[in-house]
């Protein structure tokens, strides 16, 4: 190929959706979403998506350059597919949006997760706490028993004077 044919280049190599079918992103979005609220670098990751979302076509065109160097290191087909996807600022505000939502639900699971934890806790400590310290709940044997040592008691003197003799 030449260089002056129209659609000669790199962008060739990678395999693209036509005009009348986009490319869809969506799973590659999600997979980085998820990678990105794993690894809990969610402010970090919006931050700089934020920052070059303005510069992503340049960033684009900077990976394609890049493309030698990164293939040496980089060999699965997902990093051709970032490439074309950073080159629309709309899929950039997309992976934003993901991994907004995705920390939102990763949140929300650790969150549960916690309460499940400590309402479990909760549960074994008045198991265990029962067999260890007595129950503080009055039981039958323990109404018995309450009742024998305060029976007991009555009939030691007190040290004061009878009730009786007042």
């Amino acid at each position: 190929m030449r260089s002056s044919d129209p659609g000669s280049g790199i962008h060739d190599l990678l395999p693209r959706g036509t005009e009348e079918e986009p490319e869809d992103f969506d799973p590659l979005i999600e997979k980085i979403a998820r990678k990105v609220v794993e690894r809990r670098l969610e402010a970090p990751a919006l931050i700089f998506l934020e920052s070059v979302k303005p510069l992503a076509f340049l960033g684009n065109q900077l990976l394609v350059f890049l493309n030698p160097l990164v293939s040496l290191v980089v060999t699965s087909g997902d990093y051709y597919r970032f490439v074309r996807m950073i080159e629309s600022r709309e899929n950039v505000e997309k992976l934003l949006v993901a991994i907004e939502t995705e920390s939102a639900a990763e949140a929300d699971r650790r969150r549960e997760a916690k309460r499940r934890r400590r309402d479990g806790r909760r549960r074994s400590s008045k198991k265990h706490g029962s067999a260890i310290f007595g129950n503080r709940e009055s039981g039958p044997d323990q109404r018995d028993g309450a009742a024998t040592r305060t029976e007991e008691t009555d009939d030691e003197p007190t040290g004061g004077p009878p009730a009786g003799d007042v």
